[in-house]
């Protein structure tokens, strides 16, 4: 058998690491340099860092022939997840949706848009630790002092920080860390700038979103979750079992 996998997610990486202890050949197709550096290549596991739109999608499928498509993108990419589907439904090949077991929290408010979060904040005073990464950062730049008042929280590359400076976020407020990060460490960072806030997405507990809870009800912070897209799909453990039954 031979399937495609696209995902530099952490859902991806154990996705590789199911197949190379099987019978299956895998590409496993990864869109940043980020997401490749923690998968590496081995046995029948191929490993390419390569963004594909539709078209580039459909070409692929075609060319390889493969048996099926696993969509192991981010919760939150869901314009790729819509071409994945379609170029494999255009391609007559099956197609996994893996969705991800998200942790639901009571001390959390929860949001469905970034502009309802800035909308919000817009009402409040106090400084805010942003840890959504950089995708939508242009939106939060609509918050009353935004320069002031918002402490990113990014990944160490090139772009994101070129992103956030292009933005005019200030250099003393762009902090460049890889999570996950444990409660103590998040606790820390609150208690250094003064944040009345904290922003992130919603997300599994395995990606530090426990964590980050902690340490807002350690320190009395307020959690602002930007939900993740409703979506149909497996988990990775349903998946594992129907792989388990047909090879």
């Amino acid at each position: 058998m031979y399937a495609c996998i696209l995902g530099g997610t952490t859902e991806g990486r154990l996705l590789a690491e199911f197949f190379n202890e099987s019978d299956v050949k895998v590409d496993l197709y990864i869109a940043t340099d980020y997401g490749e550096q923690f998968v590496k290549e081995s046995g029948n596991v191929n490993v390419h860092r390569k963004r594909l739109d539709k078209e580039q999608m459909i070409d692929l499928f075609r060319e390889k022939n493969y048996d099926f498509v696993i969509d192991a993108t981010h919760p939150f990419a869901k314009i790729v997840s819509q071409n994945a589907k379609e170029s494999a439904e255009y391609c007559s090949l099956k197609y996994y949706r893996i969705v991800r077991e998200t942790a639901i929290n009571d001390g959390c408010t929860y949001f469905d848009r970034v502009e309802d979060i800035v909308s919000y904040l817009n009402g409040t005073e106090g400084n805010i630790l942003l840890t959504t990464g950089s995708k939508d950062l242009d939106k939060f730049t609509a918050i009353n002092n935004y320069q002031e008042r918002i402490f990113l929280r990014i990944l160490p590359m090139a772009n994101s920080l070129k992103r956030a400076l292009e933005l005019d976020f200030t250099n003393k407020n762009i902090i460049c860390m890889q999570g996950p990060f444990s409660e103590e460490l998040n606790a820390a960072m609150i208690n250094s700038i003064g944040a009345k806030f904290v922003v992130t997405k919603e997300s599994a507990a395995s990606g530090g979103f426990e964590e980050k809870v902690n340490a807002c009800l350690k320190t009395g912070t307020e959690c602002l979750v930007l939900k993740k897209p409703e979506e149909e799909g497996i988990t990775l453990k349903e998946f594992k079992e129907i792989i388990r039954g047909n090879v």
